[in-house]
Parts: structure tokens; sequence; C-alpha cells
């Protein structure tokens, strides 16, 4: 709430920024990568576009999944998440948290890019290198 009620408004106060939903994009990696999902989804009135790289998913997979069930998410809503092949180990049941909530993504008809990324491990150097990926599918200019 804080983000959305007194931050964006701040910025959007003080910079020059396009402040409509459609120029709105929330990114961030491992516990950032869960708020950008969580932002998203709870507040898609706000973010239409997230970058969600290496989301902490195993925190607790079943209230993300049920809280993505509930949400109301347009479907012009973007999203990129990422994950590497390194860290898949690194927290049990994080695979089938991947799986699980990339279909219910899909079954709501979010446009979800999702990339397992050979030898990315859960690092900044990784994250790092995954922006032009990322930022590709963001700003992709979408004509339906």
């Amino acid at each position: 709430e804080w983000l959305v009620n007194d931050l964006k408004p701040y910025i959007d106060a003080n910079y020059r920024t396009l402040s409509d939903r459609e120029h709105t994009i929330i990114a961030g990696s491992s516990m950032g990568g869960l708020m950008s999902l969580y932002a998203a989804s709870a507040y898609n009135h706000v973010f239409q576009r997230a970058a969600c790289l290496s989301p902490s998913l195993w925190v607790d997979p079943s209230k993300i999944y049920n809280l993505l069930a509930r949400a109301n998410i347009k479907n012009d809503t973007t999203i990129y998440m990422d994950y590497g092949s390194e860290e898949m180990g690194n927290h049990e049941g994080t695979a089938d948290a991947l799986i699980s909530i990339s279909h219910l993504l899909l079954k709501k008809r979010v446009n979800l890019t999702f990339r397992i990324v050979p030898g990315g491990e859960h690092c900044e150097a990784c994250w790092e290198k995954q922006l032009p990926f990322a930022f590709n599918t963001l700003l992709y200019k979408r004509n339906f």
C-alpha cells in the first residue's frame, strides 16, 4: 500500500513520468521478484507490467497461488519471470511452484514470458544478465 499510495504518487508529482497503468512497470529479484508479482496482481490497476527475476515463491507457494487465483488480473498484463537452473534445488518445491503459478497466470490470459536460465544462479550478476530479456518482454509493442 505504501508503494502505491505514497511512493508512486510522490514520484509522479516530482519527476517527469507517464503515470498511467500502461506505462507503469515494477521489477525485482528474489524477494523483490515476489513483491513485483504481488504488486502486479494485487494492484493490477496500477501496474500493467512486472519483471520477476528468481521470485521467492518457495516462501509459501500455496498462499501465493491462492492470492493469484483470487486476483483480478487484466488480460493485457505482461509478466516476465525467470529462474536460474543452478538455483532450482535451493528450496524444496520450487519447480512445482513455478509450474503451477505459471500455468495459473496463463489461464488468466496474462502475457507471460517464463524462462529457466541455463547456468543461472541466485545472484545480482546473473539477474543483471537477464535484464535485456526482461525489458524486451516488458516493452515489446503488442498489436492485438
